[in-house]
Parts: C-alpha cells; sequence; structure tokens
C-alpha cells in the first residue's frame, strides 16, 4: 500500500487517505510517499507503519539518531526545525481558532536542536536499558541519546556495567555539572555505590539516598534551586530562562499580591519575587513543596508561602489577588478551580501550558471574565511535538 503524506496530526504523525478513511503513520514528514506495513484498521481511521520511503519529502532532513525509527522519545526528529516551529505554531493556532474562536498569530522561541535535556528516564528490562518503542513498553535498547549531553550519555554506559536484573526505571539529571542518578528497584547497594561515587554528584536506590548530596543546585538567573529524585523541574535549562523571562514581562512590576498555582518547587514564584510584594505558592507534591520552602530560604526570600495541597482544594474565593499565574499539568484545570478563578476576579492571568487542547477548553471558560490579550510560544521539546505555550488575560 503506497500514500503521499500530506500533513502532521497533533501527535506529530503523518496524515494521508486510503479509500475515503484517514490513516496516521509515526515518522513520517509531509510530502514523503511512503509504502505502508501493519495496518491496524479503527472504526473512523486506520494506523500504519513505515514499510519503506518510496520517495523523501524536500521538507525531510538525514536523520543522525540510529534509534529514531523505533523510539518513541522523538516525533519529529527528521523534519526541518524551521518547520518543526512552524509545525507548532500552527498547531497552537488551529485548536484555538476550533475550540475558542480566538485568532492567534503567536511568535516561538526556539531552542537547541540537541543536547537540550537535563532529565532522561530510562526504561530497563531484563537488564537491558532503552526507551519505549512509539505507543508501546517494547524496549528499544540505546546506548546514546542526542537530546542529553555527553556526561549523561556516559552514564548509560557506566550502568550498564551493573546487575540490573531486578531493576525497572533510571533517572538521570545533569545541571551545573553535577549528576544525579535514581535507580528504581532492586540491585546491590554496595556495588552500585562503588560502582558510581567518583562519576556522580548523587546516588539513590529507589527513595533510598546512597551517596553524595540529597539534591542537586541548578541556577536559574540569579537564583538558585535544589532538586529531589520526586520534585519536578523543567528540563530545559536554557529554554527555561526565556520562558521565565517573559512570565516577568507579562507580570510587570508593583504587584502586591500574586498567586502561583501549581508552583512545583516554587521557580516561577521565586524567579518573579522581586516584581511582588506577597506571593501565595499552592503545590500537591509533598516533595516539591519541602524543596521550595528550601528554595525560598536559600535565596533569603520572605515575601513567598507555600501551601501544600490540591489546587481545586485550596483555593478559596474569598481570597484576593493582582495576578494568579497558573502552570498546571497537562490535563490543565480541573472543573472547581476554573469556577474559582472567575470568582476571584482578579486583574490578570498568566496561564503556562503544555498542552493546546487543555489551554483551549479553560481558555474558553475563562472567557466569560478575561479577554486574551496576548500569546507566547516556547520550544522546550525540539524534535517532539510537544510546545509550551504562555497566555496572559485581562479582566474584562
Amino acid at each position: 500500500m503506497k500514500v503521499e503524506i500530506t500533513k502532521l496530526n497533533h501527535n506529530g504523525e503523518g496524515m494521508s487517505h486510503i479509500d475515503g478513511k484517514i490513516v496516521f503513520v509515526p515518522k513520517t514528514i509531509p510530502g514523503d510517499v511512503v509504502e505502508l506495513t501493519n495496518l491496524r484498521e479503527h472504526k473512523n481511521f486506520i494506523q500504519a507503519d513505515i514499510k519503506k520511503i518510496i520517495k523523501e519529502s524536500p521538507k525531510r532532513i538525514p536523520i543522525e539518531c540510529p534509534f529514531y525509527q523505533e523510539c518513541g522519545g522523538c516525533h519529529l526528529m527528521g523534519l526541518f526545525y524551521s518547520e518543526q516551529l512552524e509545525y507548532k505554531k500552527d498547531k497552537v493556532k488551529n485548536i484555538l481558532k476550533k475550540y475558542t474562536h480566538l485568532d492567534v498569530n503567536p511568535m516561538i522561541k526556539e531552542s537547541e536542536f540537541y543536547h537540550y535535556r537535563n532529565k532522561i528516564t530510562l526504561q530497563v528490562q531484563n537488564g537491558r536499558i532503552g526507551l519505549f518503542s512509539t505507543n508501546s513498553n517494547k524496549l528499544i535498547p540505546i546506548d546514546n541519546c542526542l537530546l542529553i549531553s555527553s556526561n549523561m550519555n556516559h552514564m548509560i554506559d557506566i550502568l550498564k556495567k551493573i546487575n540490573l536484573k531486578e531493576v525497572t526505571q533510571i533517572v538521570i539529571r545533569e545541571v551545573q555539572e553535577q549528576i544525579m542518578v535514581q535507580v528504581i528497584g532492586q540491585t546491590e547497594e554496595q556495588i552500585l555505590i562503588e560502582t558510581l561515587k567518583s562519576k556522580v554528584s548523587s546516588l539513590y536506590l529507589n527513595d533510598k539516598y546512597l551517596y553524595g548530596s540529597r539534591y542537586i543546585i541548578d541556577k536559574l538567573g540569579k537564583y538558585e534551586f535544589q532538586i529531589s529524585p520526586y520534585s519536578f523541574f523543567q528540563i530545559n535549562h536554557n529554554q527555561t530562562i526565556n520562558l521565565y523571562n517573559q512570565i516577568k514581562t507579562y507580570l510587570g512590576s508593583n504587584n502586591k499580591n500574586v498567586l502561583d498555582l501549581y508552583c512545583g518547587t516554587g521557580s516561577i514564584g521565586i524567579y518573579v519575587s522581586d516584581s511582588c510584594q506577597n506571593i501565595t505558592g499552592i503545590e500537591l507534591n509533598p516533595s516539591s513543596v519541602k524543596d521550595a520552602n528550601q528554595n525560598i530560604k536559600r535565596n533569603h526570600l520572605t515575601n513567598i508561602k507555600i501551601y501544600q495541597g490540591d489546587v481545586g482544594t485550596v483555593l478559596k474565593a474569598k481570597n484576593t489577588y493582582d495576578v494568579i499565574i497558573v502552570d498546571p499539568p497537562r490535563s490543565g484545570l480541573d472543573k472547581r478551580t476554573r469556577k474559582t478563578l472567575l470568582q476571584i476576579k482578579s486583574q490578570k492571568i498568566i496561564y503556562i501550558s503544555c498542552n493546546p487542547i487543555t489551554l483551549a477548553r479553560d481558555l474558553n471558560d475563562l472567557q466569560e471574565l478575561y479577554d486574551l490579550k496576548e500569546i507566547s510560544l516556547f520550544d522546550m521539546f525540539p524534535n517532539t511535538y510537544h510546545v509550551e505555550t504562555i497566555c496572559v488575560m485581562k479582566r474584562k
């Protein structure tokens, strides 16, 4: 079966048609003519894989990663970077137009093409290290990932020397030349320590601290942040600074009371703290809250308070804030939180989103009281379909 790929869907898969039915083909580029294999027919669409590329798209570039076709980590590596950026802009524009009837034309901030990730979660099966294949739990053994640094890739080689038969995952982080390794599963502690102690700054086996420091320290601008194994922290360091600078621009100066929802380790609130008199943060993850409070102390700040709990439960309509910053997970704001935000009636909401679909849903509800004033995109994850969006909304 031969088809020509006409465009990409929101998950970065190539699209075509067979007998009037949409077919989705991962790892293809608009303009590719491909022969298909492994067709799986569903009620309204077909999924298929590439058997071979008959004619390459003029938008296609050589793929340097030998694992790309099978590995599920990247989706767009064969596409010119300028085309990746246009795809992400068009995706956000089309989603917002469809679900909110808003016409936007955002700018997008580019990133490094490779070596931008400061964290990787490796899967381990039967002692082999790798990443899962596209849309499955099939392990693709790897010895090198182009999205992480040479130091982190070197750790993969070292870890292969350890008995990993009862290990399920390995998490590697690197910030400011410090490497943290967390091994999930069971292995001999002493061998793990002896093998890695001269190579890492922090070592954990599951929740158990084994060696080095209990956390590693990253620096964004003039502020320092401690990162523990289970704490969320942005994985693209340079682009995070760009993102936070944009948040600070949208925030403006002389803010009396600012609310920071889903605040994680407190990084956004801390970064903008010199523009605010008081900041209140809410975060569900206890580990992140612990790190946030340590980060506040580390940076000698007295104008930030963090509360641990579910945003939808902790947030109360009786409080007043000049600006509300929200940075929710991919699921976006829950219904109760959206309702409470409308009741609080702040002058401005700054919304950071990693999922344009849930962003559109939330904006649609918030439009009852707020107008979208500006939107910016940041490519935090080159070679994938993901894109980070910041919106600033002002009360009508």
